[in-house]
């Protein structure tokens, strides 16, 4: 069952790429989507709650931290183009 709905997260993400909308100049350009909610134009961090898949729609890289509010050093980077699995607990912070 987890397949099934990441790979239909992962679908529904490249869905929403072939329709993005370009970001301000204020945030990365393009979008993050987690657990299949697009964040346009995101910038800061991004709390993960729970397990969650994150797919990177952006022109810059997303840190992954794993600990609340960004703290601390990064432990993972999701490249532009690249969905994760995110455990709970984590955040995200991008440019």
């Amino acid at each position: 069952m987890r397949r099934i709905s990441s790979t239909l997260a992962i679908l529904s993400a490249a869905g929403l790429l072939t329709v993005a909308v370009t970001g301000s100049a204020f945030g990365a350009n393009g979008s993050l989507v987690i657990n299949g909610v697009p964040h346009a134009a995101p910038k800061g961090c991004f709390e993960i709650p729970a397990l969650s898949t994150v797919f990177n729609l952006t022109d810059v890289p997303a840190l992954v931290h794993n600990v609340p509010g960004c703290a601390g050093g990064f432990i993972h980077i999701i490249n532009p183009g690249l969905a994760e699995q995110v455990p709970g607990t984590h955040s995200i912070f991008i440019r």
